[in-house]
């Protein structure tokens, strides 16, 4: 049976190929406070921390006779293999060749895969367990390198074999909350599910909204929100108005979105990654943003355009009491205030 901390990883799809531990390099110049916490690639000074190799892919295969894939290390159970199994470099395999589309290096990437860390023969992740797959943005710097390397060129339908030192994987910090240690390889049995060019605005069918919610037309700089004769919500109001084909997010994935939000009161805008220029990404489901997102947003489909009217109660809390001769904790500017926000969400991973 897996741990509870796998079966958190793996139930909220949370790639273990994306939230990476920063490296001793890495820092947080340059990001946002809405930002995912994610890693950069490893130090050079890393591959002083891996072992002599003693692992040959070649030796290693999938067994899918069980429940969900396992790796199995010359025909036997990988954790009953000669251990530590040590990569001299990262090295990939094709099992089965796909028909599907190309995979480019611009292209977002959706991939099912199990790993396991070579020193110890311990499956860290499987997504297959609960039918999941997760999406790999391939311009993302943060992903291992291995991954931004040797997937393009690949198939949808490919399935793969990989195999990655420590020192082009966690390096010399290792993860310590995930059990991979400095000198650890990682091995990854991977299918490709899909492929294609990340989405910039939201993409799918059309949906008539219900009556009484603000009119939303899209402009040059993203969505104009009217709020006249709207009345204040007594609960959350989640309205798609284009469903999009992709999958439905998940609470603990990051997702990347475009947003605009307005007050109810006097439609005035407050935010919009729009008129910003680029997408911003977070993490959904946990806590990380107001109420009203995580409730409203869990559950939709990725390229979907979702219409919320928040409450303040789910959005930065009432107004603050007047308390006469005290002094009051100061309140975030929008407390008190009713939100209505048009969200494109672009990926999730």
């Amino acid at each position: 049976m897996r741990s509870s901390r796998l079966r958190y990883l793996a139930a909220a799809a949370a790639p273990l190929i994306v939230l990476a531990g920063c490296s001793p390099e890495s820092n947080d110049e340059g990001s946002s406070s809405d930002d995912a916490a994610m890693s950069s690639a490893p130090g050079d000074d890393a591959a002083a921390t891996s072992a002599a190799p003693n692992g040959d892919l070649a030796d290693v295969e999938v067994d899918t006779e069980g429940d969900a894939p396992a790796l199995t290390w010359e025909g036997e159970p990988f954790a009953e293999g000669d251990l530590p199994f040590v990569a001299g470099g990262t090295e990939s395999r094709t099992l089965t060749e796909g028909d599907g589309e190309e995979v480019a290096e611009s292209h977002e990437v959706r991939v099912k895969y199990l790993t396991v860390n070579g020193s110890n023969g311990e499956q860290l992740v499987s997504t297959f367990e609960n039918d999941e797959a997760v999406t790999l943005d391939l311009t993302d710097e943060t992903l291992f390198p291995a991954f931004r390397d040797q997937l393009p060129g690949t198939s949808v339908g490919d399935e793969l074999l990989m195999s990655i030192p420590a020192s082009e994987a966690f390096g010399e910090a290792g993860n310590p909350q995930l059990g991979v240690g400095p000198t650890d390889t990682m091995l990854f049995y991977m299918v490709v599910e899909g492929t294609g060019e990340p989405l910039t605005e939201a993409q799918g069918e059309e949906v008539e909204p219900e009556e009484g919610l603000p009119a939303v037309t899209m402009g040059d700089a993203g969505p104009e929100i009217d709020v006249e004769g709207v009345e204040a919500p007594e609960q959350l109001i989640t309205q798609p108005l284009i469903k999009g084909e992709g999958p439905e997010v998940v609470a603990g994935q990051t997702i990347r979105v475009h947003y605009t939000g307005v007050k109810l009161s006097d439609g005035e805008q407050f935010d919009s990654s729009w008129e910003r220029g680029e997408p911003t990404e977070f993490p959904i489901g946990v806590g990380s943003v107001i109420t009203g997102w995580d409730e409203g947003l869990v559950g939709q489909t990725v390229g979907s355009r979702v219409l919320m009217v928040i409450p303040a109660e789910e959005a930065y809390g009432p107004a603050p009491e007047d308390t006469e001769g005290e002094t009051a904790a100061p309140a975030h500017e929008l407390a008190g205030e009713d939100l209505v926000f048009v969200v494109d969400i672009l990926g999730a991973s």
